[in-house]
């Protein structure tokens, strides 16, 4: 089957990430796949994997030139299956492959909540078993498919040799964060409470904190790890930057702090692991907190902010043998739940039962028609400035 995989974009994240490696991975099973995405930081992997990428033409919003553009693809490519992520690509293959070609689409939402302006009658993939129970009341198709880890890639190769390479001396704890520098989700605000938590325990632990990442928040954190090193007078926090590979910041940590996909991989790295939410969450995973982070994904919402983080990390940062112990539990439950190579067998599977219960054009159109007008609708909203809306929309990875 010819496949044309559509990543939002190729900037650094998990999502687009997840579409790169999965792209890889159904090759194993047959597929022939071609990558139809902007440019971007992680256009070098999509050519490092092998794999055709077509250039596409991406805004800010939906267009009926991208949808055109996007038909005029599967046409000239002769592709069989579009395989689109997030909700910009996901709306310009239903109208495009599948209304204009009617080309078999398939959608995955690896964000947090599903737009309810996609189209329901289209065969989506989520990311947790919760969201998967939760569109199965209003879709007839929906699949798990977990963020996937390539477990060969992503685990503990020369921990001194990575603690050398940032100029970590011998008996400093590390504390890794890799993480896009933006408000979206809190990420940035997180990041902040971990330098400030830094400061307050550097007094009396010797902390360095990595942290690996860029966004529109970086001069922040830049501006606030020289003052906290300035106070001191010794190298704290350390800002990174981008990591096209954070392997060795996550192979460096003695705790990793992270949600989402990071959160993951520093889990596959055999690091302790405390799960950044919203609204002040900080928690260790333990085998008792895991089910719910399985269930419901690596985020939280509400908590005591900088009380729970401190708690969380003066817990692991003062017991090694609990370190090792919640490092390998995290080790294990991802190679159980989260490989790349289970992940790319169960996509293949999915693959084959969308392209063999394909919907006709005329049973699509009542679900697209109803499709474009709440995304109208919604449109209408987010300009009126609802910051509820936009805040719980920027969870489905919704920016408009």
């Amino acid at each position: 089957m010819r496949v044309l995989v559509c990543p939002h974009q190729l900037g650094m994240g998990g999502s687009q990430l997840s579409a790169v490696e999965l792209a890889a991975a159904v090759r194993r099973y047959g597929h022939d796949v071609l990558v139809y995405a902007p440019d971007g930081i992680l256009a070098q992997l999509v050519e490092d994997a092998g794999l055709e990428r077509i250039r596409a033409v991406r805004s800010d919003r939906v267009s009926s030139d991208a949808v055109a553009r996007l038909a005029d693809v599967v046409k000239q490519r002769g592709i069989d299956l579009v395989h689109a992520f997030e909700w910009a690509p996901c709306v310009e293959a239903a109208f495009g492959a599948g209304l204009r070609r009617n080309t078999p689409v398939l959608m995955s939402v690896m964000s947090m909540e599903v737009p309810q302006f996609l189209p329901t009658h289209t065969p989506i993939t989520v990311g947790t078993p919760a969201l998967a129970a939760e569109e199965g009341r209003r879709r007839h198709s929906v699949h798990l498919l977990e963020p996937p880890v390539d477990m060969e890639r992503n685990r503990s190769s020369d921990v001194v040799a990575a603690r050398a390479r940032w100029g970590v001396i011998p008996g400093e704890l590390v504390i890794s964060v890799v993480s896009m520098l933006t408000t979206e989700l809190e990420k940035l605000q997180g990041v902040l409470a971990v330098i400030a938590l830094a400061d307050q325990l550097a007094e009396h632990y010797p902390v360095r904190l990595l942290i690996a990442g860029d966004g529109e928040g970086y001069r922040q954190a830049r501006l606030r790890a020289e003052r906290v090193n300035t106070h001191h007078q010794r190298t704290v926090v350390q800002i990174l930057g981008y990591q096209e590979d954070p392997a060795q910041v996550y192979d460096a940590a003695h705790v990793v702090i992270g949600m989402g996909g990071s959160a993951i991989r520093g889990m596959a790295f055999g690091k302790p692991l405390i799960v950044q939410g919203a609204a002040g969450f900080w928690q260790v995973l333990t085998p008792s907190s895991a089910r719910g982070f399985v269930q419901d994904g690596w985020f939280g919402d509400g908590g005591r902010g900088a009380r729970d983080l401190k708690d969380a990390l003066l817990l692991l940062l003062d017991s090694p043998t609990r370190r090792r112990q919640l490092g390998s539990f995290g080790r294990m439950l991802v190679e159980d739940r989260y490989g790349l190579d289970d992940a790319g067998r169960n996509l293949s599977s999915i693959y084959e039962e969308v392209a063999d219960r394909h919907v006709t054009r005329s049973a699509a159109l009542p679900s697209l028609t109803r499709s474009a007008v709440e995304m109208m609708r919604f449109r209408h909203v987010m300009r009126a400035g609802n910051v509820v809306r936009r805040e719980r929309w920027s969870r489905a990875g919704v920016q408009l």
